[in-house]
């Protein structure tokens, strides 16, 4: 039996009553709440109507909902696990995209070329004010982690990154580091301004990096230099990283320095496009790697043209105007042109496995609108369409067509189509949402991919297979664990999304909403936010009071007891909520004050306790610290702790008890209570209490 599921459980009854409960609220004259009075006749009327369009509501389907969360800009997303893969041998090294490797049954495949001599990491040592600390020893031996820069180190402080080989030209690096607690931030995020030095056998060079994944070692990623021509001498080369400007928070452990790496992503390649543009060469090497076996047919399309007129491939004649030159095994392909195509021009190379050569191909075009056409595959992350037919001089031309989410926001002429995934169809459009393709053409799957989605999330190590042998290369893995793979969401799932969403705050209004915003800047660390008018923070620090300010006050979690809020971090958290706060509201961020309080006193313990001043130091600081629990402005009420004192059962009698306090924001009063203004944490500075 059909579930209709319920949006509003409301039904008519519910909704007359609840209207008829207000008419008091409404109007004192209107008494009279029988059928025949024509004003409840009219709001039965009403309750009909809004129940009938309940009832509409709540039999929209799943494809209904999804479109209603697409319009709220939640989105069913689904993407394939990612993951880096760290090549070891005596190169040199030269992998072309596409090259496959497996973790068992699992195919991933680079998304990147990679040419270069191999290489390794032989020297890395951290080296301030003169002393050396050799890092070499625990830097990814064993999965360990090697401290650099702390947020101690002055500037001036340098790394070393020693290796066997030279390195010239573009050189990428992948540098593994310790997560860190960090809220997810942008690649535009840095805490510290470093320098990076290539040595060239005489002195320093300055190095650019072209890219740094890593945020100033904040996270794992790539570095990319490009080095001078040559960096090194023949012993090998030395890199430096200077430090400039310090404002870490954490210490970053450096774990492994990889040399050659590439990116992979989990994905089965059945077919696959690529596009160039012609410079006038009759020679041309796309940089995809394909077997001895691929059906390979090149496309050029001229200035002025609408369509690709095949020049070689698997229905070319013998007058082919361009040969296609295979690997012996599994490399790059050559293609040579008998006339070179002109600058400018257009050129598609498609690459189709034999083994895909009957799912590839998908029909005929019957000129109907709203064409569906099955198609021979599951799990497909990657789909694009070639309507082929004969031209007018016999040799085939091709459309791309691609692949939308919904043809609804398409235009009438936009040669795309929609991937039923559910019917393993594709749908074209009606010249109205997406073009309608003309009778008499061939569809084939020019670019046809597959992916795993949440099952390639691997473990660290598992990628180990390469589906060819590498050129120069003796060992292949990944060094850390595939990630990002994730199915399609289903209607349950993106309700709970939208509700998460609907409940995050985008402006800044209550105090709640300040401290959310302030808590989600990128990049940070922090542990608790204080609101506070400037009413109240005026009075306390004797300032000036400011109409419609908002004082934050932040408390960094960083390595020392008591943190202090750095400028980066200030400014950071000030740039969020300007872009949150209300238009006539001014915002001012301040660091929270520590004021630290110490307890004197005597007292007696009971006879045979043991453990007793251990329990009496936890009473103690319990109703001291407010460090971690983030109870901005609560102070230390003494009676209060006299009396948890004497309740503690290892505690015969408290004969006496005085606090003492330091700190900016901090104050004592006549019952000898310590008080603590709206900005200020308190924490146990010293405890002074006399056993008897």
């Amino acid at each position: 039996m059909l579930q209709v599921p319920r949006l509003d459980g409301d039904d008519y009854e519910s909704i007359f009553e609840r209207a008829k409960a207000r008419i008091p609220t409404l109007t004192e004259e209107w008494t009279n709440f029988n059928a025949a009075d024509p004003g409840i006749t009219t709001l039965e009327t009403f309750a009909w109507l809004f129940d009938t369009l309940h009832y509409y509501m709540n039999a929209s389907g799943e494809v209904h909902r999804l479109k209603y969360f697409k319009l709220l800009g939640i989105r069913p997303v689904r993407r394939e696990a990612e993951c880096v893969l760290a090549l070891e041998g005596p190169g040199p090294l030269d992998l072309p995209k596409g090259t496959r490797v497996y973790a068992g049954d699992i195919s991933f495949e680079t998304v990147e070329s990679l040419r270069g001599q191999a290489n390794r990491l032989t020297a890395l040592y951290l080296e301030e004010q003169g002393r050396r600390v050799d890092l070499f020893p625990r830097a990814g031996v064993d999965g360990g982690f090697a401290p650099l820069f702390s947020p101690a180190s002055p500037a001036g402080t340098c790394l070393y990154l020693g290796f066997a080989q030279p390195l010239s030209g573009r050189v990428r690096l992948y540098l593994e580091l310790a997560p860190q607690p960090r809220t997810p931030f942008e690649q535009d995020f840095r805490l510290a301004e470093l320098a990076w030095e290539a040595f060239d056998g005489r002195a320093w060079q300055a190095v650019q990096p072209e890219g740094d994944e890593t945020c100033g070692f904040l996270r794992s990623g790539f570095l990319t230099l490009t080095l001078p021509e040559p960096a090194g001498t023949a012993e090998g080369c030395c890199l430096r990283c200077r430090l400039v400007k310090n404002q870490y928070d954490l210490t970053p452990r450096l774990g492994r320095v990889l040399p050659a790496c590439v990116r992979a992503v989990q994905t089965r390649t059945w077919a696959r496009t690529e596009m160039f543009v012609s410079d006038g060469s009759d020679v041309l090497e796309p940089d995809f790697q394909v077997r001895r076996d691929t059906l390979i047919s090149v496309y050029v399309r001229r200035e002025g043209e609408d369509a690709y007129t095949q020049w070689a491939g698997i229905h070319a004649g013998a007058d082919a105007l361009a040969r296609v030159e295979l690997p012996a095994v599994s490399g790059r392909p050559r293609i040579r042109f008998e006339t070179a195509p002109r600058a400018g021009d257009r050129i598609l190379v498609t690459a189709l496995s034999p083994q895909a050569a009957e799912m590839a191909y998908l029909g005929r075009t019957d000129g109907c609108s709203g064409l569906r056409l099955d198609i021979n595959a599951e799990n497909i992350s990657a789909l694009t369409l070639a309507l082929v037919r004969p031209g007018p001089d016999g040799r085939p031309v091709c459309r791309l067509w691609h692949a939308c989410d919904d043809l609804m926001e398409a235009g009438w002429d936009d040669c795309v189509f929609w991937l039923d995934e559910q019917q393993r169809q594709v749908v074209f459009g009606d010249s109205r949402r997406g073009r309608q393709p003309e009778a008499g053409w061939d569809v084939w799957a020019v670019e046809l991919c597959t992916s795993r989605f949440e099952g390639g999330n691997v473990v660290a190590g598992s990628v180990t297979q390469p589906q060819d042998p590498m050129t120069g290369v003796e060992r292949v893995y990944n060094p850390a664990p595939a990630a990002g793979g994730c199915c399609r969401k289903t209607a349950a799932q993106l309700q709970t999304e939208l509700d998460e969403k609907m409940t995050r705050p985008t402006r800044a209004v209550t105090a709640e909403d300040y401290r959310a915003i302030a808590m989600a800047t990128p990049g940070l660390m922090l542990d608790s936010v204080a609101v506070i008018p400037m009413a109240a923070y005026s009075r306390t620090y004797g300032l000036p009071d400011a109409i419609n300010t908002v004082v934050v006050a932040v408390k960094p979690r960083w390595e020392q007891r008591l943190p202090v809020l750095s400028e980066v971090y200030r400014r950071a958290v000030e740039a969020q909520l300007e872009r949150c706060r209300i238009l006539t509201t001014d915002v001012r961020v301040v660091p929270a004050q520590y004021i630290g309080v110490s307890v004197y006193g005597r007292l007696w313990l009971r006879p045979g306790e043991t453990g007793g001043r251990a329990r009496v130091e936890a009473v103690i600081r319990a109703a001291v610290e407010t460090l971690h629990t983030g109870e901005y402005g609560r102070g230390v009420d003494c009676g209060r702790l006299f009396s948890a004192l004497e309740l503690e059962p290892c505690v015969q009698r408290v004969e006496r008890l005085s606090l003492e306090y330091i700190g900016r924001g901090g104050g004592k009063n006549e019952h000898g209570d310590i008080t603590a203004g709206p900005d200020c944490l308190t924490y146990l500075l010293e405890t002074g209490i006399e056993y008897m």
